[in-house]
Formats: structure tokens, sequence, C-alpha cells
């Protein structure tokens, strides 16, 4: 392994692996902290979404509560710290729903959670945060995401996957 680049929270290496055949893969990944989404229902047939200022976009990005895992070990409490820092209630109910993936290249997975009994309970948002926190059906929140100028991926994946499993 080769390191080409690396800061407090990002390194690029230069990496080898095997093929089943013997050939050697040589290619450049991308490693970060993983990250979580939580899909969040208030009440039964309503999820929460946020609509959230992306200043890298310029634009209104809907999402599911998202956020990185830096400041815990434990991806559960980072779901947990999320959803209370971005929409105000923890979950009594949290569960692991699925990981995914974008690329072998990036070495980063996004763990998706399912919460239920949600009770107020905020925690202060980050500073450069502009969020709005709307509870909608299922259906709107899937069109909201998929319809926006940019798509956050792991929410798009988490809406669909969770209506065609539970619809």
């Amino acid at each position: 392994m080769e390191e080409l680049y690396a800061d407090d929270t990002w390194r690029i290496v230069r990496e080898s692996a095997p093929l089943p055949d013997g050939r050697v893969k040589r290619t450049s990944r991308v490693y970060r902290c993983d990250a979580v989404s939580v899909l969040a229902f208030p009440t039964p047939g309503m999820v929460l979404v946020l609509k959230e200022f992306r200043p890298f976009y310029g634009e209104y990005v809907w999402m599911l509560p998202s956020g990185k895992v830096d400041k815990e070990q434990d991806i559960s409490k980072a779901a947990q710290r999320e959803l209370q820092e971005e929409t105000g209630f923890r979950a009594e109910t949290l569960s692991h729903y699925c990981t995914t993936r974008q690329a072998e290249s990036i070495a980063i997975a996004n763990h998706i959670f399912l919460a239920h009994n949600l009770v107020h309970s905020p925690l202060p948002q980050d500073e450069d945060e502009c969020i709005e926190v709307h509870e909608l059906s299922l259906e709107e929140a899937i069109e909201n995401v998929l319809s926006g100028p940019v798509i956050h991926t792991p929410s798009a994946f988490g809406l669909l996957r969770y209506a065609r499993e539970h619809q």
C-alpha cells in the first residue's frame, strides 16, 4: 500500500488485491469515516425527512437524517446522535437496517437505521447546517428525495428499499 494523500479526515492510497485467478488488481482507494442515515417514523406511515441546504451544491437537498460516524465508535450511537441533532427526536427503538457502499474504490460505508417510538430530545445542531424537518408519507418522501436536482443516494436507497419490503 502506498499513501498518496492524508489529512485529519481523508486518506487516499494505492492498493493491491488478488483476483480469484491469481492476477492482482491495483487501484487508488479513498478512506474516510463511515456515515449513518436514519429512517425515522414518528407515527405509522409517516417518516421524517430533511430539506437541507448544501452550500457546495448551492441547492436544498431532500434527505434522511444523516451524518458521519466521527465522534463515536458505535454506529448506532452515531445514528442516535444524528437523529437528535437534525430532528430533535431520540428513538427509543433503533435498529440497523442495512449497509450500502458507493464503489469499491471508495472505502466508506453508509449504515441505514430504522427508528421508532420517537421522543422529543433535541441536541444542538451543527452551526454550519441549515435544516428544515418535514413529516411526510413514505410516498411523499420518496418523491421529494428523487425529484430534487441533487439526489442523496443513501436516502433514496433506504426509502426505496423500505417501500419495496413494507408495502
